[in-house]
């Protein structure tokens, strides 16, 4: 008992010591800080939970955080609105749009966005924007397929258009650099539905919420010991996030062929220009409306360093609107011929 109680006294000490030394280095204690759009009850909140995408856009008027402060409409099933009301056309030719917060359009007002900007040159199309703030390719094909069912009642749209944006192949695999970015309504980081390579396959992982060890609010070695546990087995993904990403790309392709949808890849932002290597042969469309986010941030972004302003979804819509605009012209064509 005298060896066993020396013993512990012993390990207390060196585990205190070591404690005092990681914070004397400057390492911290863990501490659970809700990210800023997702916690509950405040006007800025765009979000509410969902158990298979992680979060989807809630119903109603939010407030962006960023220049301008813009006042955000969402209607039922994540849709950001695209026209006055939400009932109307859902008439023309269908289309999808899906995406992150590009194709949200978070942090400008509903008439300025690409797609109500669209919506209005394009009568004939009826589009309805599913995109989510923070979502991958991965999350944007789970919101494709749900709402295919629950909102298109099985009846495929003409047309799905998916935005892309660089960041996107992080989240794809669930990179450390994104999963310490983000945090739900507790403070707890959370890891949204992704894909990583089995061999020479896809293997899904699901959304889950990450919180903290026993005692690593109050302790930095123990927060230090999870954080090397994330980033050096768990989410050390990044060299996955190309190939995993061009797959999910062609798996995305190909649930839209089964349906008998058309399907464009629109690139709204590349700010590291790996864009190429991801669509390097491909073979559905792709269109690249990017370039400002690099070339005059200052100019197309909100507060110089945020997302696309007004001016920038104008160009979006313009990029875009050329191709509908063919888009539109084909169809044409194959119905008279």
């Amino acid at each position: 008992m005298k060896n066993l109680t020396l013993l512990l006294f012993s390990l207390t000490v060196s585990v205190f010591l070591v404690e005092v030394a990681f914070r004397v280095a400057g390492f911290g204690t863990r501490e659970l800080t809700p990210d800023r759009f997702f916690r509950d009850g405040e006007e800025t909140t765009w979000s509410v939970p969902d158990p298979q995408l992680g979060w989807i856009n809630k119903a109603g008027v939010s407030v962006s955080i960023e220049a301008g402060e813009a006042p955000m409409t969402f209607w039922d099933q994540g849709r950001r609105a695209t026209r006055a009301y939400p009932s109307e056309p859902q008439e023309g030719i269908p289309v999808m749009l899906v995406g992150g917060s590009n194709a949200q359009s978070y942090g400008v007002a509903d008439q300025q966005t690409f797609p109500f900007v669209l919506g209005q040159r394009f009568p004939e199309m009826w589009i309805e924007n599913f995109g989510n703030g923070g979502y991958s390719t991965v999350q944007a094909r789970l919101m494709a397929e749900r709402v295919v069912n629950e909102f298109y009642g099985g009846a495929a749209p003409e047309l799905i258009i998916l935005t892309f944006a660089d960041s996107h192949v992080v989240r794809n695999v669930s990179d450390q650099s994104w999963v310490y970015s983000i945090s739900d309504s507790q403070g707890r980081y959370v890891s949204p539905p992704h894909f990583r390579m089995d061999g020479d396959q896809l293997a899904f992982r699901s959304f889950k919420a990450i919180g903290p060890w026993p005692l690593e609010t109050s302790s930095a070695l123990i927060t230090t010991m999870h954080n090397v546990w994330m980033q050096s087995f768990l989410f050390n993904s990044i060299e996955e996030s190309v190939p995993v990403t061009r797959r999910v790309l062609g798996q995305f392709y190909e649930y839209a062929k089964a349906i008998g949808s058309d399907f464009l890849v629109v690139i709204l932002e590349d700010r590291t220009q790996i864009s190429e290597r991801v669509f390097e042969g491909m073979s559905f469309p792709t269109l690249d409306c990017s370039g400002y986010e690099r070339s005059n941030p200052e100019e197309y972004l909100l507060g110089g360093n945020g997302h696309p302003n007004a001016k920038l979804h104008t160009h979006f819509a313009d990029c875009l609107g050329s191709w509908v605009a063919e888009y539109f012209e084909s169809r044409l064509q194959k119905g008279a011929g």
